[in-house]
């Protein structure tokens, strides 16, 4: 594994459990997750991989999403450079999703929202805003991890992001 740089960026995906985290790295990554910390299809440790976008080698992780692994999100999020809440757009936004927005926001770094599952229900990110109480200059997009809609997209933008806060 190369040495984290300025060359690289370290970001976290957050989100409930069946959000589709897993999916989503393996989608970005262009690979299946060669291990998989699985019990009954639900992760039971962080899935981790490395892509090159922009320049930038992305240390991208995702948490595991159900709630009682809690404890690894501020292990996860620990030098992160910024995330992704993505949410379960069949399922709506959840008490989960709350608190982990008010946990992304306390390490003040650049995130953005993904509406997954768009191929099955697409939620509109007005009421994600509303819901979520987020001001307007946070990125709500939706995606399908499954097919592949809006990922590349969504990460680009969320890099920019980072680098115009990097570069004030």
């Amino acid at each position: 594994m190369e040495q984290i740089s300025k060359d690289s960026l370290k970001i976290v995906v957050f989100g409930a459990l069946n959000a589709g985290k897993t999916t989503f790295v393996e989608r970005l990554s262009g690979q299946e997750l060669f291990l998989k910390g699985e019990y009954e299809s639900i992760t039971t440790s962080f899935d981790f991989v490395q892509i090159k976008q922009q320049d930038y080698l992305i240390h991208l992780f995702a948490s595991p999403g159900h709630r009682r692994f809690s404890f690894m999100w501020e292990t996860l999020a620990t030098g992160m450079d910024g995330a992704i809440l993505l949410l379960d757009s069949t399922v709506g936004v959840t008490p989960v999703d709350h608190e982990l927005i008010d946990f992304i926001e306390q390490y003040g770094v650049p995130y953005i929202i993904a509406a997954n599952k768009d191929d099955i229900f697409k939620m509109d990110p007005e009421f994600i805003r509303k819901e979520l109480k987020l001001s307007d200059n946070i990125l709500i997009g939706n995606t399908s991890a499954l097919n592949d809609d809006n990922l590349d997209n969504l990460l680009d933008k969320l890099i920019d992001d980072i680098n115009k806060r990097n570069n004030k």
